[in-house]
């Protein structure tokens, strides 16, 4: 390894606490959001322009910490979304990147396991969740049948 922590490490908590506290300090339009790992960028403005300019103008500084301290991301599973009011309209902004890389603009994203959409609704997160519980019964299904080998007692706990 020639930069970073070791993913698992007991130390790694504290070192990556030692490289966070150091990231460029957000403008008063841009917040940041940490937790572990995953940073959330968060740029508000009512005109989706200014929003787009908050945002690459932390990305650029973000960019010269990010290669300054040797810290690789993968651009790929970064995200762009806007949150807007409901029956509130804006076009598709204009792209931003880092490292040279597009990052996407998406209508939904997840965060710390929860599903967001740009209305902030609870309908994606929630079919999120239904599709995974289907997906746990359906592997759960075939055990508590007459031919399975499994208790009716631990057929009734399933």
């Amino acid at each position: 390894m020639r930069a970073g922590v070791a993913q698992g490490g007991l130390i790694s908590p504290v070192l990556v606490s030692l490289y966070v506290n150091n990231m460029p300090s957000p403008s008063h339009h841009v917040k940041l959001a940490l937790y572990a790992d995953d940073t959330t960028i968060i740029a508000t403005s009512r005109k989706p322009t200014l929003l787009v300019s908050y945002l690459e103008s932390y990305l650029n500084d973000l960019q010269r910490w990010l290669s300054e301290w040797r810290i690789a991301i993968n651009v790929s599973k970064s995200t762009a979304i806007i949150f807007a009011c409901a029956g509130g309209r804006f076009i598709q902004p204009r792209p931003v990147t880092l490292f040279g890389e597009l990052i996407q603009w998406v209508d939904t994203t997840r965060y710390l396991a929860v599903t967001l959409d740009t209305r902030l609704t609870w309908s994606p997160h929630i079919d999120q969740v239904r599709k995974r519980a289907d997906q746990m019964m359906g592997v759960l299904d075939p055990l508590p049948n007459m031919k399975s080998d499994l208790s009716v007692r631990n057929g009734v706990l399933l």
